[in-house]
């Protein structure tokens, strides 16, 4: 057996507490195992361990934390895309996490903030380069695609979160949303 079998055979706390241990080490996995990490973690949360203890539910960040960091160390995937997961599984766990427990790694307003860090076009660019979309080149559909994958779980966060907490960016981009490709 090696180290990613012996990751898979792990329950969510084992595995949760070897990762939370910086067990394995970047080097230690292949890219592929790394993204395999992040996925089994990924579900084991989303479907197997909720609801915890406060204790627990900081181990299991600090493990989600550890996957994602590792997985783009490796190359696995990029701080798009890792940003990506974790705007999802926030909303995949938004009314069952427990409160705030001061960890940023799927704190709705940290995650908004690196929301609009990470958009590579505002809000009226996105507008106006949907408006005929299909005749655009490959590199700006994919631009917009990108900013698609960005938004649709950051909006159905805001969403969930009281009208006093939502950035008021997301008022244009709920607009722009539904005429991205």
């Amino acid at each position: 057996m090696n180290q990613f079998d012996d990751l898979v055979a792990l329950d969510p706390v084992s595995l949760s507490e070897t990762l939370v241990s910086q067990r394995p080490t970047v080097a230690e996995l292949s890219k592929g195992e790394w993204l395999g990490v992040v996925e089994l973690l990924t579900a084991r949360l989303a479907n197997e361990v909720l609801p915890v203890s406060t204790d627990r539910w900081l181990t299991y960040l600090g493990a989600l934390a550890y996957a994602l960091d590792s997985a783009v160390a490796s190359g696995a995937i990029d701080q798009r895309e890792c940003l990506i997961r974790r705007l999802n599984l926030a909303v995949a766990l938004r009314e069952q996490a427990p409160p705030s427990t001061g960890d940023a790694t799927l704190d709705p307003s940290v995650l908004i903030d690196l929301l609009f860090e990470e958009l590579p076009i505002s809000a009226e660019q996105a507008r106006d380069m949907s408006t005929n979309w299909r005749a655009l080149d490959v590199a700006q559909i994919r631009t917009l695609r990108s900013v698609k994958n960005l938004m649709s779980p950051a909006l159905a966060l805001a969403t969930a979160l009281p009208a006093a907490e939502v950035d008021p960016r997301f008022k244009v981009w709920r607009e722009v949303f539904p005429s991205l490709p």
